[in-house]
């Protein structure tokens, strides 16, 4: 389904509006409210919507709206403010330039203070800090901040150019070669300030994909800004990656720059940096998706990473023909390896994880229902997974172990919802809450991976089921007390 940029910006708005606890406890609860029995068709879009923002980096408030103190502890966010389309959350495995790590601004910053500018720097965190100094004169000083620094790096870059004692240092200092390549592009991106800000604010907020690959607007604009700075084409590269709602049409989007879509032409062209920028993109990807796996307790969060890189994937091997550029085939292929090997051992455990999922939940000493909820959420997340991957197996390069997940989980979840909703029509008293509980996790998987007209259905079957056993229990309930006198001669005469 395909959404309007008008309702995407105005999802994006309000969830921006919401505070980070009230977003997390959103993605949180979107999966339950998809098991309802009129889903909003636009859940999938709040949802990734919802997502993105989680990644997004807090946003700094001017230095005129802050007191003094706090306004201190803003400076070094504010010196790095012009690098926000540029920062990343993901550790590469290789360097590309354009994208900077997160984590290297703070030893950049420290350094900086220390090593490089300590007076300037000082300077600067003194007059934050007295609040008799207006945001105003602050913004001021942080501006000259870093224009002087410009000069300060570019001079230090270029004695480690040779000086080895200074690229040792330096190394020790910002986390070896790698922390001095990225200095390198932070350096190259603050010298940029005055001509990179006007272009980034001309940039449309959004990028579609038929922007990108039709409409001549922003083709114009990076073709004629790429003209004048031509050794900022993977700068422009990585600011359109940040904005483009569907990254692997830059690989066409380098065609049109280049005048030809032969990949072989692209790539000796000064445009092949926003192919390389598409191929960091599906690393960033698996490296998210294999984060999210280990460490990210959202059931929704793994699966909504491989979709992207499925999209992603799809959207590069439909635009561009690899198998003439051995350096990106190379690139995607090893993505591929890496995260086929956790979709498969997702896969594995797929059966397991619905078998726990589906038990029914026992009482504890108070009587409190006992609900599992960890072993829901693993069977959420994995039939995510087995759903996702049922249309993407090529991707991820698991037809064989997708096929046998998809026979067996099929067969419990068919199998075991239905003994449960039967399993309703016999129960009594606590007995029958605990059963409604196991039921209604079982329906809610089966529409993960079935559908909603099939879980329509069996809410169906678990509404009779329940209404014969609470008739049952009623009716227990008004049957009359035995008679003891009665009792007693029968049994006197030998009757039963």
């Amino acid at each position: 389904m395909k959404y309007s940029d008008q309702l995407e910006t105005k999802i994006k708005t309000y969830l921006s509006s919401l505070s980070p606890k009230a977003v997390e406890a959103l993605v949180r609860n979107l999966e339950n409210g998809k098991s309802g029995k009129s889903p909003d068709p636009h859940i999938n879009l709040v949802l990734a919507a919802a997502v993105n923002l989680l990644r997004k980096p807090k946003s700094v408030a001017p230095a005129s709206v802050v007191d003094g103190p706090h306004r201190r502890n803003q400076v070094q966010r504010m010196f790095f403010a012009p690098l926000d389309s540029f920062l990343i959350n993901e550790y590469l495995p290789n360097h590309q330039e354009g994208r900077i790590n997160r984590t290297v601004l703070d030893r950049v910053w420290n350094w900086l203070s220390r090593d490089v500018m300590p007076e300037d720097v000082k300077t600067v965190l003194d007059q934050a800090a007295n609040a008799d100094v207006s945001g105003e004169r602050v913004d001021a000083l942080v501006q000259s901040l870093r224009t002087r620094s410009v000069e300060a790096l570019g001079d230090v870059l270029s004695r480690s150019e040779w000086s080895e004692k200074e690229r040792r240092r330096m190394s020790v200092e910002l986390g070896g070669d790698r922390g001095i390549a990225e200095l390198r592009d932070i350096q190259k991106i603050l010298a940029a300030e005055q001509w990179l800000v006007p272009f980034l604010e001309n940039l449309p907020e959004r990028i579609n994909e038929h922007r990108l690959k039709h409409d001549t607007d922003v083709l114009r604009m990076v073709d004629k800004c790429s003209g004048r700075h031509p050794d900022h084409v993977p700068v422009i590269a990585a600011a359109l990656i940040d904005r483009a709602d569907a990254p692997s049409a830059l690989c066409t989007f380098a065609g049109r720059l280049a005048g030809d879509d032969d990949p072989k032409v692209i790539a000796s062209s000064p445009f092949a940096p926003f192919v390389d920028m598409v191929m960091s993109e599906a690393e960033r990807l698996q490296i998210l998706a294999l984060e999210h796996r280990s460490h990210n307790p959202d059931p929704v969060a793994f699966s909504q990473a491989l979709a992207e890189y499925h999209e992603l994937v799809r959207g590069i091997e439909r635009d561009i023909d690899l198998t003439v550029t051995g350096k990106w085939r190379r690139q995607l292929a090893e993505t591929k390896r890496g995260i086929s090997g956790a979709v498969t051992q997702e896969l594995d455990s797929a059966h397991g994880a619905v078998r726990r999922a589906l038990q029914v939940p026992k009482f504890d000493r108070n009587g409190n229902l006992q609900i599992d909820q960890s072993a829901i959420d693993d069977a959420v997340r994995t039939l995510r997974v087995v759903t996702m991957v049922r249309n993407a197996s090529e991707t991820f390069a698991v037809n064989e172990v997708s096929k046998r997940t998809r026979h067996a989980v099929e067969q419990t979840l068919e199998i075991v919802t239905r003994s449960l909703i039967t399993d309703l029509g016999a129960a009594r008293g606590p007995q029958l809450e605990a059963h409604m509980a196991a039921a209604d996790v079982a329906i809610m998987l089966s529409e993960i991976y079935f559908g909603e007209e099939y879980a329509a259905q069996l809410r169906r079957s678990r509404q009779s089921a329940v209404a014969k056993a609470r008739k049952r229990e009623d009716e227990t309930e008004a049957e009359p007390a035995p008679n003891p006198e009665r009792k007693l001669v029968a049994s006197a005469l030998g009757q039963k």
